[in-house]
């Protein structure tokens, strides 16, 4: 509805918005992308951190299914004794992951240095033993 008057003291009606209510909504949208922005970035390295763990159990429940494989006679498994017997437990490499010397390890986009170290190899009475450093 268009109202028009040519009475003094009436209002004018028009449609569509001033200059300065748009500058106010940018400027409050761009306040709002600045307080939400830092808990984006948490929200990638808790990912990451995540993702991590769920690599660390894996590598846990693999220790565990090779040590019982190796006790009930399972012939062509090879002992977890460094990274590259643990990921061979593991069935297949997780995604990003290296195997150097004793540990896994994975760089996060972070910077973080995600690491799971083979501190005991397994022997005919126990399972490998894992640590990791997060």
């Amino acid at each position: 509805m268009r109202l028009v008057s040519n009475l003094p003291g009436l209002a004018r009606h028009a449609s569509g918005f001033t200059l300065i209510e748009m500058i106010i909504v940018l400027v409050m949208i761009g306040i709002l992308a600045a307080m939400i922005a830092p808990e984006l970035v948490d929200l990638n390295q808790e990912a990451e951190r995540a993702s991590a763990d769920g690599v660390y159990a894996a590598a846990q429940s693999a220790t565990g299914i090779n040590f019982a494989a190796m006790r009930a006679g399972r012939t062509g498994a090879a002992r977890i004794i460094d990274g590259a017997t643990l990921i061979q437990a593991m069935e297949s490499r997780p995604l990003g992951w290296n195997d150097s010397g004793n540990t896994i390890s994975f760089q996060g986009k972070s910077g973080m240095l995600y690491a799971i170290a083979v501190t005991g190899g397994e022997t005919g009475t126990n399972k490998a033993t894992l640590s990791k450093n997060w």
